[in-house]
């Protein structure tokens, strides 16, 4: 599969739910008691470092990758 391929078929579905996964996230954490948003706080950032991911896999293909 071609990269170009890939980022459209892959990746930017992944980084959209990825952006739908963090906003109900988020929405969780202000509903949530203090003493249960732990666990709320590590799956916050497991989300974030994925999508950090996801932003540089397609800056790459989109700059360095020749069409």
């Amino acid at each position: 599969m071609l990269t170009l391929h890939f980022a459209r078929t892959v990746l930017i579905p992944f980084f959209v739910i990825n952006m739908a996964a963090i906003v109900i996230t988020m929405r969780f954490k202000k509903n949530i008691r203090p003493e249960f948003s732990g666990s709320l706080n590590v799956l916050f950032f497991i989300e974030n470092v994925i999508g950090i991911i996801i932003c540089l896999a397609l800056g790459y293909i989109s700059f360095f990758v020749k069409h």
